[in-house]
């Protein structure tokens, strides 16, 4: 099986910090969680009417299911990236079914790191543990500039 976060126990603590308190995430109702070494976790809890909207219904709008897998693609890339900055570059979504309920998590996946390109795997599942929407995903690893100092280069 492959690690998805390589980072180590203070790192990965570290990272969730450093995200959970960037002001877009907060705005959002969005958290991360890098706390399991094999998986990261995107989540809103509980999810805001803000949020829903999907086809005219009760159901999580598709624009936010998208933007969490652009973010949960995209963290696996970072943490996979050596502290240089990167993008993703591409997304291909499924949606499956309508996201309904009070609870949303993305659950991202390394699939393979090459020499620039990062590639996940994610899923978006509902509150009763049903996937409602997949994503493959490739970040891209920028060598040309400086290392980061942190996890968060937006």
């Amino acid at each position: 099986m492959l690690i998805t976060n390589p980072l180590n126990e203070e790192q990965r603590k570290k990272i969730q910090e450093e995200w959970n308190s960037h002001y877009i995430l907060q705005y959002m109702g969005v958290k991360v969680n890098f706390s399991n070494p094999e998986y990261i976790e995107v989540y809103i809890d509980p999810i805001q009417q803000f949020h829903r909207g999907g086809m005219g219904t009760d159901a999580v709008n598709g624009a936010i299911i998208s933007a969490l897998f652009d973010l949960a693609i995209g963290l696996v890339g970072v943490v996979n990236a050596d502290f240089h900055r990167t993008g993703t570059v591409q997304l291909n979504m499924n949606f499956l079914k309508p996201l309904r309920g009070n609870k949303l998590s993305i659950i991202s996946k390394l699939v393979k790191k090459g020499k620039s390109l990062v590639f996940a795997y994610a899923e978006a599942i509902d509150e009763n543990n049903q996937v409602c929407a997949t994503c493959n995903g490739i970040s891209s690893i920028d060598y040309s500039k400086n290392k980061v100092e942190h996890f968060i280069s937006i």
